[in-house]
């Protein structure tokens, strides 16, 4: 596995703060009780100071008190801080349905993409563990399904890079699969280096070397002095070398047996 994703891994932990709303709850919600909207600042005010488990403790006593999009979604940002993706994903779901099912909820297309990021974002940030301890089909499958919910445009870049990474981490036949992703991302971004980098990686596993150079060598032009990249131009020139020293020899072995 390449050690160097470990670049990219913490970087997207930064992503959290962008889907997090600190959501107002009002109309229909609001005239129905007062008390769970007083839970649920407390919730906001401990989930601001980074007190995740007391922020929690309230979240869950305003969602007992009045099950709706807001309350869901603000459980979900909680446990999407505390590293707990797949049940933040849950409470994320069941703020979708909440919605669809309310009749008086204003604005609900620019909530649900919010909520659908915040679902996409725990895959990210779910793979990105799977990733980094090595289980490439599971970090594979978190990607895919984030892609499946992800708007916002640096969130899909974010996995679609991902997902090349890890095809490149992955067995040898999916290589081809790392090239697709990575071509993806040099479409829409043709200075993301690090694309690049990982389309040149997954063309050296295939042996085609001279487009393994080309691409490195592109990422090193976008990135100068990146020691990851210097590395793999360095043996990718060595293969190269390599490969024809092995067909001169073939070739004079040949040409050998016709003079005999």
């Amino acid at each position: 596995m390449n050690k160097n994703f470990r670049l990219f891994f913490y970087s997207f932990l930064c992503l959290i703060s962008v889907y997090i709303i600190f959501s107002s709850a009002i109309g229909a919600y609001a005239a129905s009780s007062v008390k769970w909207q007083k839970n649920y600042n407390k919730a906001v005010n401990f989930l601001k100071n980074k007190k995740y488990n007391s922020a929690l403790e309230y979240a869950k006593k305003a969602l007992t008190e009045n099950k709706n999009p807001y309350t869901y979604e603000l459980a979900a940002n909680i446990l999407q801080f505390k590293k707990q993706y797949e049940a933040s994903t849950g409470y994320y779901k069941k703020s979708i349905i909440s919605v669809l099912k309310s009749k008086n909820f204003k604005n609900p297309n620019k909530f649900l993409s919010s909520v659908k990021n915040g679902i996409a974002l725990n895959y990210l940030l779910s793979g990105n563990k799977a990733l980094k301890t090595k289980r490439i089909n599971y970090s594979i499958n978190q990607y895919k399904k984030g892609l499946s919910y992800a708007s916002d445009k640096k969130l899909v870049d974010f996995l679609t890079l991902n997902l090349a990474m890890s095809y490149e981490n992955s067995n040898p036949a999916h290589l081809k699969r790392a090239i697709y992703y990575a071509n993806k991302i040099i479409q829409k971004n043709p200075k993301n280096y690090y694309a690049f980098f990982l389309k040149g990686r997954a063309e050296y596993g295939l042996k085609e070397f001279n487009s393994s150079l080309k691409d490195l060598m592109h990422a090193k032009k976008l990135n100068q002095g990146n020691k990851m990249i210097i590395e793999a131009i360095s043996v990718d020139k060595k293969a190269i070398i390599y490969k024809k020293d092995e067909e001169i020899k073939n070739i004079k072995k040949s040409t050998g047996n016709l003079f005999k």
